[in-house]
């Protein structure tokens, strides 16, 4: 099976080399990284070398590998993304004392010639960053590989599970295998893992203890506005969003509310839906610190700044949620203290959504309607905010600790 893999990633950069030299002259897709030509280490300690493939798994990385340092200074790192953007990110977090590159293609070659020049004792793969080939020249090269904040959800176990034969051979060789929950355990273990170690998700210790956030400075006419911030939101729970907005007007319901797009290219639809309800709206990217009042949006229109807004709100909206994405992460907001609501489809973030829900600080909404009625209640009960958000900061608590039983795993102190 791996020989079928091998030959077919062959035939598909064949097919793409022309397309490949055209990027390597243009000297900025980092081609020849990929292929291996990376610095080659001079240093004879310990390496171990983590793969994360998004910024996500970067953060996640963020808690691990300083405790990793705190507890033995004599190991070096090495760090590899999956694009340009990542490796940027990763070496503004760790460029001080690892290696930064980008992470080899699936050919035996490129892959062999990455492992030669860092010699890493440990492959260390962050989430489900199962690169079957890779993982196989490490293995034959004594490296070790090991999965941390591992996950599989239901799409990607199907899929693994079709091709259990490729992939079984190097997952069912892993030292360790850390992950998230017990369902992630099963399914990993259907796969050939084993070895599997339960801790939690290392993304709560993430929220708990990221750098302070620096909130937007927004001028609006009325102050004593509660502030709604939708959140992450995606096309078709947009319109739910704008039938809200349009009764809450109606209602004059004391709410100042604030949109941020979970993808910067629904910016323009969502825009044009207001315009079509005679909505009035801002983008954030033209906001010039003139007072916006009441019946105006604040449409955030550019990247990175979710959390910042999050800070600001009375009341945050967990997008993804009211249409069967499977909702996005409701700890960020929940980590700052913030009422929660996400709509019934959270299954991506289905652990996080129990632990608010039971805690009795987030609350299910299913349609416009419902939340209206929510943003009703709490206008007339304003002291329950400050209750909520402290029941809601608190589940996240209860979840955090991964990144510290993570890091004794790893180091043999909880074998």
């Amino acid at each position: 099976m791996l020989f079928v893999y091998r030959f077919l990633f062959m035939l598909i950069i064949t097919m793409g080399a022309p397309f490949l030299l055209i990027k390597a002259f243009a000297g900025r897709h980092g081609i020849k990284e990929r292929l291996g030509f990376i610095k080659k280490r001079k240093s004879n300690a310990k390496l171990y070398w983590f793969h994360a493939a998004s910024v996500g798994e970067l953060k996640i990385l963020s808690l691990i590998m300083p405790k990793i340092r705190i507890k033995n200074h004599d190991i070096d790192f090495a760090v590899s993304t999956t694009t340009i953007t990542g490796k940027t990110m990763a070496t503004k977090i760790f460029g001080d004392y690892a290696a930064i590159f980008l992470h080899p293609v699936e050919l035996k070659s490129a892959v062999l010639r990455t492992i030669k020049r860092i010699n890493p004792e440990r492959l260390i793969v962050v989430e489900t960053e199962l690169w079957p080939l890779t993982l196989s020249v490490a293995l034959d090269h004594g490296v070790k590989p090991y999965l941390i904040n591992g996950r599989m959800s239901t799409g990607s176990f199907g899929w693994y599970k079709m091709f259990r034969p490729l992939f079984f051979p190097a997952i069912n060789r892993f030292e360790r295998v850390i992950v998230q929950t017990g369902q992630d355990a099963d399914r990993y273990e259907k796969l050939g893992a084993e070895n599997i170690s339960i801790v939690g998700n290392i993304k709560y210790d993430q929220v708990l203890n990221g750098d302070k956030i620096k909130p937007p400075d927004i001028n609006f006419d009325n102050n004593d506005n509660l502030m709604f911030v939708a959140g992450s939101l995606r096309k078709g729970e947009d319109d739910i969003l704008i039938d809200t907005v349009n009764e809450a007007f109606d209602r004059k319901l004391p709410y100042q509310f604030i949109f941020v797009p979970r993808h910067m290219k629904d910016v323009e639809s969502i825009c044009g839906r207001l315009k079509e309800r005679s909505i009035k709206y801002i983008l954030w990217s033209d906001y010039g610190g003139e007072a916006i009042d009441e019946k105006t949006i604040l449409v955030v229109n550019t990247m990175g700044e979710l959390p910042a807004f999050y800070s600001v709100a009375d009341i945050a909206f967990v997008g993804g949620s009211l249409v069967p994405i499977g909702g996005h992460d409701p700890a960020e907001p929940a980590s700052l203290g913030k009422t929660v609501i996400f709509g019934p489809y959270m299954d991506n973030a289905f652990e996080a959504a129990s632990a608010l829900l039971n805690s009795g600080g987030a609350t299910e909404v299913k349609n416009s309607d419902e939340i209206v009625e929510f943003i009703d209640k709490i206008g007339e009960a304003r002291e329950s905010l400050k209750d909520r958000g402290e029941r809601c900061r608190n589940a996240v608590k209860s979840l955090s600790g991964a990144s510290e039983r993570t890091v004794r795993l790893l180091m043999g102190e909880d074998d």
